[in-house]
């Protein structure tokens, strides 16, 4: 795998991060929570040698964020 992308996104709800790993979705109510629990899985990742890309949007869907986590 190149690059694990994490994407944070809005539902009817709350929010979810998804990814491109094999993984199920979290979701969380809080925008502040979910973007906290996405930095520290990116941190995670590259730490155990993945890059990674963050992606947020913003409660209408539209970009508002990115971040490059490089491989440790």
């Amino acid at each position: 795998m190149s690059e694990v992308v994490l994407n944070v996104r809005p539902t009817e709800m709350g929010w979810r991060l998804e990814s491109n790993l094999p993984l199920e979705p979290i979701y969380f109510r809080s925008g502040a929570r979910i973007e906290a629990a996405a930095r520290d899985m990116a941190r995670r990742l590259s730490e155990r040698g993945l890059d990674v890309q963050l992606v947020i949007n913003d409660r209408a869907n539209q970009l508002i964020a990115t971040r490059r986590y490089l491989a440790a």
